[in-house]
């Protein structure tokens, strides 16, 4: 367990400082279309540190993948929770996303569909990787 939680920590620090660059990558390139992106400091805070926590969990969580007696339903259960309650929050936090019934319903839609878009890609992916080591092995 103790070596779950140090790569826990050591994935967060090596991932994290990525939130904050797309955080302003987001913002220049909203800038370049047009968009009204001036903000004041704390509108600035909030942001930098908000996606610097998002990315600091978002990557600790992917240990979860080296806690093989979890299951991978399980496994998948807990990911996404944990996914989808960061992005929530960072959303929330900064004003992206309002915080009405019918935009969170929307939010949660969206999530719940491109997540499952995703493990299904992996899934396809995975498949066709079996399929094609099987017929490596009967040869």
């Amino acid at each position: 367990m103790k070596d779950i939680v140090k790569e826990f920590f050591l994935r967060g620090l090596v991932v994290s400082g990525f939130g904050p660059l797309v955080y302003a990558c987001v913002m220049f390139v909203l800038y370049l279309c047009g968009v009204d992106t001036l903000i004041n400091g704390l509108v600035l805070f909030k942001g930098v540190i908000s996606t610097y926590m998002m990315a600091f969990l978002i990557a600790g969580v992917s240990v979860i993948w080296k806690i093989e007696k979890l299951g991978l339903s399980f496994s998948i259960l807990i990911h996404g929770t944990i996914l989808y309650l960061c992005y929530l929050v960072t959303y929330l936090v900064n004003g992206w996303v309002a915080s009405n019934p019918i935009s969170l319903v929307v939010f949660t839609g969206i999530f719940i569909g491109g997540y499952l878009l995703i493990w299904l890609f992996i899934y396809l992916v995975e498949k066709n990787r079996a399929k094609r080591l099987n017929i490596q092995l009967n040869k």
